[in-house]
């Protein structure tokens, strides 16, 4: 079983994270959760502090329960310049305060890192308007770089492959034959995934409205430091860090918007591709480091069909796009005590599935409080 324990700083509740309903529960983990929501109240993705943060409840956890693998994400860097609070020329100064937060979590902690940049941010250049279009464009998220069209005309088809900031246009049937993947996968895909090319974002109907001025880069490598020995894909991490974690308590850190440029510390570059799809912040990319998995093993494409899926009883309501928590998820894998923390909301629970996890309670910037999720095996 796992339970949620919402904190909005008024009041606390617990629920499971499965149905969503409220439910009466105990356990020494869930005391843990619900005391360090109170005393580490989450500052915002926006205000500043976020970063700090991460570290202090990963300091608080570790002290409290010890255990041999922590997964950690570090968000401050990503928000700022996305919304124009910070731009990418002052992203260097911002860098070394938050790997300075890294460098604490480790001296107080004692794990050994493996820290990997999750790819750079670049300029947001250009928006393709879908709110013409006579079909039914999807495009989830903030910075949307792939969209899903559904029963399109060919005059939509024509005009797509027309714009400049249109990079591929990929029936899902091209897809499937090349990039193989599962049937729940293709079971909630579009008819057509539309990519765009580096700098530009979809924008229309079923998409993000806020203005934004930074999105991920199309980044073919990510920097890893920290392993013992070299991998070849981002899929490949979480085998070196179980690895590791057999002989010394280990530290998986995630920092987003830092890539080989701008990654401060020795490194090696690993693949971040699937075929023609580049990885960036988001489900696929943290599933794909947690579980090994690329993302067409998961029932969550680009142009996901929420119509089909999202509805009163979606499992997991509390979980954003998740409807399981991965069992191969590297906090499952490890055969002793796991915890997670990060600035990234439901992501850190649901790509990572540590026995506690510890995240901010935040849904498209608005700032909820704090959720601990909390694995209950035996329940």
């Amino acid at each position: 079983m796992d339970l949620g324990l919402i904190d909005v700083v008024e009041w606390q509740t617990t629920v499971d994270l499965r149905t969503g309903r409220a439910v009466e529960a105990e356990h020494p983990l869930l005391d843990l959760g619900r005391r360090l929501a109170r005393e580490y109240p989450y500052p915002g993705d926006l205000a500043g502090g976020g970063d700090r943060w991460v570290t202090d409840v990963a300091i608080a956890v570790d002290r409290a329960y010890r255990p041999g693998l922590m997964c950690l994400d570090y968000a401050g860097l990503y928000f700022p310049p996305m919304f124009g609070r910070r731009g990418l020329d002052e992203q260097e100064a911002s860098v070394g305060a938050t790997f300075r937060e890294i460098d604490r979590l480790v001296a107080e902690t004692g794990f050994q890192p493996v820290i990997v940049g999750l790819g750079e941010l670049t300029p947001c250049c250009g928006q393709i308007d879908t709110s013409q279009l006579d079909g039914m464009p999807v495009a989830g998220g903030m910075s949307v770089r792939y969209c899903g069209l559904n029963r399109p005309s060919a005059r939509d088809l024509s005009w797509l492959a027309a714009q400049p900031g249109v990079e591929r246009i990929l029936p899902i049937g091209e897809v499937r034959r090349e990039l193989g993947g599962c049937g729940a996968f293709y079971d909630a895909a579009p008819e057509y995934i539309v990519a765009a090319r580096e700098g530009w974002i979809f924008r229309g109907v079923n998409t993000g409205t806020r203005k934004i001025h930074a999105l991920p880069a199309h980044d073919a490598t990510i920097p890893v430091h920290g392993l013992q020995r070299p991998v070849g894909s981002l899929t490949e991490i979480a085998a070196g860090v179980l690895e590791m974690a057999q002989e010394r308590r280990v530290a998986l850190i995630l920092v987003e918007a830092v890539g080989c440029a701008t990654f401060p510390l020795h490194f090696e570059p690993v693949d971040n591709t699937r075929g023609w799809y580049h990885y960036a912040v988001g489900d696929a990319q943290y599933l794909a480091i947690s579980t090994g998995r690329h993302f067409v093993e998961f029932p969550y494409p680009p142009g996901y069909r929420y119509e089909l899926y999202d509805d009163e009883v979606k499992p997991y309501p509390f979980s954003g796009v998740f409807r399981e928590l991965p069992e191969d998820a590297i906090g499952r894998r490890y055969q002793g005590r796991t915890a997670a923390v990060g600035a990234r909301a439901v992501m850190t629970h649901g790509a990572f599935a540590a026995d506690i996890t510890m995240e901010c309670f935040v849904r498209a910037l608005y700032n909820h409080g704090v959720m601990a999720a909390i694995h209950v095996p035996e329940a």
